[in-house]
């Protein structure tokens, strides 16, 4: 009787073992049926964020010449607009209801537009291109539209218009800009696989650029700084991808021991110019006592030489070792047809 038990006990194990591998085996199946290799899942998901980036953050659009970010804010600025001014907090927070990737790009985004000049009418402290100093909190400073924003950037009957990433609201697909204004404020950004950067040019022979074209006539044009400096412009190429131009600071004699800086080249600060002159004295480069920054409404760094320095040699060593001297390389890519194009 006892063994008849065990027998009968481990039939009765073995059928469930049989049982309990049967339903393991079928559930893996099943599971093997929902995988998708990671292979798979890389290169499309990769893709899909590339392509966002490019067309929905990184890079302008050829016919405003505005980035996504750009373009929402102006227009939440135009959706706002009395006459009056809006601190800047509240823009941004209005802006928030088209862009939904957060207030610190939404912020940054509507400095570097204020510190342009062109169009917003800005009130506060919103930094300074020259030296590198930031804007103050946006709870602090006030904005409204220029009367030339106002002016060539909107028409509400000739606009696109999108669904906003809710579906809440409707904000347009490119502002039919009445003026070259890629070209007038310049862009740069970083996408997946590419970067743009497009310098900024005059505003005034952008102008007559643009009688030039609709009179047919032909015309030449290059960058031009707001920084000021002096540019070599020989090798320029249009724009185009390859191109580059040299850029110097204006560097006056004051006396035979000091020399000033008077404009800096574009994309250098006075902050980060005295950076790299104090490290080429330190690496034995050039010589100097030391260096002073007066700078307020115009640039003024004053470098005084070490005892038994040349100025000129000086002067040639400045260009030679520190940012008083860059290189730029232009590389014009716009969206146009939902894809990156090379223009120039």
């Amino acid at each position: 009787m006892i063994e008849n038990e065990h027998e009968e006990t481990h039939d009765n194990d073995n059928e469930h073992e049989q049982e309990f591998s049967g339903e393991e085996s079928g559930a893996a199946s099943a599971e093997m049926e929902h995988v998708v290799p990671v292979q798979g899942m890389y290169n499309d998901y990769f893709l899909d964020y590339a392509s966002y980036v490019i067309l929905e953050r990184a890079v302008p659009h050829q016919h405003d010449g505005l980035k996504p970010v750009q373009r929402r804010i102006l227009h939440s600025l135009d959706e706002m607009h009395d006459g009056r001014y809006h601190k800047v907090a509240n823009v941004i927070g209005n802006t928030m209801k088209f862009h939904p990737h957060g207030d610190a790009s939404i912020g940054d985004a509507m400095v570097q537009i204020g510190q342009k000049d062109l169009l917003l009418d800005c009130q506060g402290n919103w930094g300074n291109i020259l030296t590198g100093d930031r804007a103050a909190a946006a709870r602090y400073i006030e904005v409204r539209l220029s009367k030339f924003g106002t002016e060539v950037l909107f028409n509400h009957k000739t606009t696109n218009w999108l669904a906003s990433y809710d579906g809440r609201n409707k904000e347009p697909e490119t502002e039919p800009v009445k003026f070259p204004l890629l070209l007038a404020q310049g862009v740069e950004g970083i996408a997946v696989g590419l970067a743009c950067k497009i310098l900024p040019h005059n505003f005034i022979e952008l102008i007559d650029a643009s009688i030039a074209t609709l009179l047919g006539k032909r015309f030449k044009l290059v960058p031009d700084f707001p920084t000021g400096g002096m540019a070599d412009m020989e090798m320029y190429n249009d724009g185009l991808r390859g191109g580059r131009i040299r850029v110097r600071a204006r560097i006056d004699k004051v006396d035979n021991k000091t020399l000033a800086v008077r404009e800096v080249p574009f994309g250098v600060t006075t902050s980060s110019l005295i950076e790299s002159i104090l490290k080429a004295n330190d690496k034995g480069k050039i010589k100097v006592k030391k260096v002073e920054d007066n700078t307020a409404k115009v640039v003024e760094v004053l470098v005084h030489l070490a005892n038994n320095v040349s100025p000129d040699k000086m002067l040639d060593a400045l260009y030679a070792f520190t940012d008083c001297e860059v290189s730029l390389a232009p590389n014009a890519c716009v969206i146009l047809d939902d894809r990156p194009q090379f223009i120039g």
